[in-house]
């Protein structure tokens, strides 16, 4: 019997299964659920795959990292014109690719994207930490980086505040623009997971035969998803219902964040069914829940107990831990809360609050401009205090200003 590799990975006669849930969703998706062949092998494909434009950045600047290092970023964060010195051809090369926007970019749907995300407010935090983050952590092929880096030696305050500074950049109007805190965020980001990508590839405690390569096309697809596909499907959930155009720009704008994060084009999806047949290969492209996902799941259920509320901390903090705890349960279940080591609700019911609370503003909004206009406003607001209670955690170093 020929090994599949890497073992992670699931044959190509488990994904043909066929079961009620694979037949609901052969009805939504515009094609069956299950692989082809053909895709199945680009999947196998994926997990050895890195980022290729930012490899070779990589590669160049660990010839003298010092220095290299210093006139990337200067490079990144200022511009081309701070150079004193001829550009060298590796970054000229990359910062030609990345600067030349794709044919398919529409700057439209970009700006509708990001009034639509303003729009959801705290929802949108909700689904990511909740649903998106916690969801996530059932699958150890996402864990291993995390963990052979001491990334969860972090608290999990520093690591939401790092990610949500990210998110809200991008999310500024004009945030992806080239030398916005967005655009140098992303690709600081990418720069860094190919760096990680390096070291653990050279790591004895990294088991290619097992996992694929670290951070590898597949799990960066998987996770543009969680912020895209993902919370489409949470936010539906819990009583907001997107138009058609809406979903349209919403996924527009996360596919060209992906392009920017050297996620391949074949995996940057421009509909929902593609997400979620997408969504649907994950679960065969790990290995069941391990220690991983308890202690990453453990440690951000306890996040809250590291907040820094101005009034009734202790109070404060026990209200949130259990609200983002039933929000969990709400969003993967009971079964799945045990295989993050999670202590089971009796009810979900700050997810039934918010459903009410949303089919409320959200229908709304519908009739009066004023509350409309409110969504709007308050919703930026409450996502931007939700990054200050983060930061206020402490000792978190922004990804936006990492390179300082």
């Amino acid at each position: 019997m020929q090994m599949i590799s890497p073992t992670r990975l699931a044959s190509f006669n488990d994904m043909q299964d066929s079961n009620f849930f694979t037949q609901f969703l052969n009805i939504c998706c515009e094609k069956p659920v299950q692989p082809s062949y053909t895709e199945y092998v680009s999947l196998q494909h994926a997990l050895y795959e890195g980022d290729a434009e930012m490899d070779k950045v990589i590669d160049w600047v660990m010839q003298n990292p010092k220095d290299h290092r210093i006139i990337f970023e200067k490079i990144l964060f200022q511009g081309r014109d701070e150079l004193s010195e001829p550009i060298p051809t590796e970054l000229e090369n990359f910062f030609n690719y990345i600067e030349q926007k794709p044919e398919w970019l529409d700057q439209r749907q970009i700006d509708e994207a990001v009034k639509f995300t303003h729009r959801l407010g705290i929802n949108n935090g909700f689904i990511l930490r909740d649903l998106s983050l916690m969801a996530g952590y059932l699958y150890p092929g996402f864990n291993q980086p995390l963990i052979l880096t001491g990334a969860l030696k972090k608290e999990a305050g520093t690591r939401l505040a790092e990610t949500t500074k990210w998110w809200v950049d991008i999310t500024e109007p004009q945030g992806l623009s080239r030398l916005s805190a967005g655009f140098t965020s992303t690709i600081y980001v990418r720069f860094i997971h190919a760096l990680v990508r390096r070291q653990l590839k050279k790591s004895d405690r990294w088991d290619s035969e097992v996992w694929g390569i670290p951070l590898n096309q597949f799990d960066l697809a998987m996770t543009n998803l969680a912020f895209s596909s993902v919370v489409l499907l949470g936010i539906r959930a819990l009583g907001i219902w997107p138009t058609k155009q809406e979903a349209k720009s919403f996924l527009h704008f996360w596919r060209y964040v992906g392009w920017l994060m050297g996620i391949d084009e074949k995996w940057l999806i421009q509909s929902e069914p593609e997400g979620w047949r997408l969504l649907y290969w994950m679960q065969f492209a790990h290995p069941r829940s391990d220690h991983s996902s308890i202690e990453l799941g453990l440690s951000l259920s306890k996040e809250p107990f590291e907040r820094k509320y101005l009034h009734l901390r202790s109070l404060q903090q026990k209200l949130a831990y259990r609200q983002h705890l039933e929000l969990t349960q709400f969003f993967i279940g009971k079964k799945r809360m045990k295989l993050l080591g999670l202590p089971q609700q009796s009810a979900s019911w700050f997810a039934y609050y918010l459903i009410v609370r949303n089919l409320l503003l959200y229908n709304g909004a519908k009739l009066s401009p004023k509350v409309e206009k409110f969504l709007s406003k308050s919703g930026r607001n409450i996502q931007k205090l939700g990054l200050t209670l983060y930061q206020n955690q402490g000792k978190a170093k922004t990804l936006a200003s990492m390179h300082q």
